[in-house]
């Protein structure tokens, strides 16, 4: 089984903030919980089993053997504080059990899926369990003002939370024929992935790549692509950041109004040109981005908009942006951590 331990405090951190803050995860990919516990000065637990090969576990099979390695991080750990992504709403459960027993805080991180939106009817049946964790929780992070109005609706309190910044530093593409535009996605039900493909038919010029587990992606998708289109499949962290850096463009594109896709603040960070879908959120959160519909000629106008106008000076006006609004989201975090 693997299960991912981050026991390295930030260096900016101070002692106090370096008290036993958990950072709990069960996702599959797990740079956030490793971003923000860095920079709070805290420690982040990644629990994904699956067996040799990456292949995955029954769902019952892996939620037990979930269950049973988060409950003994949290006896072994004993933290002052904890942070727990929601969706699944287990963890956020075992969680709340453990705040009960020992009177520590924690922070409910819901993600718009957990809202019961983006097409999922098993965190639309889990709402009545998210809303009891909110109620119970220091506070819920969340992506965008229409969950944190939702939160306070419920009786709990919310904090709008973003992405910290990675630990890394991006260098300018390396031109090597073709631009790249990377597609960062997962094979969701709110990703224009078809669309995406499309618009790459008709910018033969450009390589497009699309991320995510190609067992999750239309077989028929598969095979109409055009010849600049290549799937890479669900890629760890190394091999996405590679990515990353040889891409002139990041597309982060949803359906769902509210989304705030980490893929955005990603290509904010490395310093890469943004195409995201033209929603109120990400207008407000990205303004400097491309914003786009989720057509096929939009996209593809879009993305050749983003490869001619890169700006060096838009590209760090958006970076000093992000990093001063998660600033502010790390002061508040902070409190609610401390709440007790």
């Amino acid at each position: 089984m693997s299960t991912d331990v981050n026991t390295a405090p930030t260096d900016g951190a101070t002692e106090t903030e370096r008290a036993d803050l958990l950072f709990i995860t069960w996702q599959r990919h797990g740079g956030r919980a490793r971003e923000i516990a860095d920079a709070l000065g805290g420690q982040a637990l990644q629990v994904h089993p699956r067996l040799p090969g990456g292949r995955r576990l029954p769902n019952v099979v892996r939620y037990a053997l979930s269950s049973m390695s988060t409950a003994w991080a949290l006896a072994r750990l004993r933290p002052g504080a904890v942070m727990v992504v929601n969706p699944p709403v287990v963890p956020g459960l075992i969680v709340a059990a453990y705040s009960a027993l020992t009177g520590r805080p924690f922070v409910l991180d819901s993600h718009t899926g957990s809202f019961g939106v983006k097409e999922n009817p098993v965190t639309r049946a889990m709402l009545p369990v998210t809303r009891v964790l909110a109620r119970r929780a220091s506070a819920v992070a969340v992506a965008a003002q229409p969950w944190a109005d939702q939160v306070r609706a419920w009786g709990g309190r919310a904090v709008i939370v973003h992405e910290a910044p990675p630990a890394r530093t991006m260098l300018p593409p390396e031109p090597d024929g073709k631009a790249v535009a990377l597609f960062v996605g997962v094979f969701a039900g709110d990703e224009p992935v078809a669309e995406v493909v499309e618009a790459a038919r008709a910018l033969p010029g450009v390589r497009f790549r699309i991320t995510g587990d190609v067992d999750r992606c239309p077989a028929e998708l598969l095979r109409s692509a055009p010849a600049n289109v290549e799937f890479v499949g669900f890629l760890d962290t190394g091999e996405y950041w590679r990515n990353v850096r040889e891409a002139a463009v990041l597309l982060a594109l949803t359906t769902e109004p509210t989304s705030v896709m980490r893929a955005a603040y990603e290509a904010v960070y490395a310093g890469r040109a943004l195409v995201v879908s033209d929603w109120p959120v990400l207008r407000e959160t990205f303004p400097l981005a491309h914003h786009t519909a989720n057509r096929a000629d939009a996209l593809a106008a879009a993305v050749r908009e983003a490869l001619a106008a890169t700006d060096p000076q838009a590209v760090a006006a958006a970076f000093d942006l992000q990093r001063a609004r998660w600033a502010e989201q790390r002061q508040e975090l902070l409190v609610a951590l401390a709440r007790r």
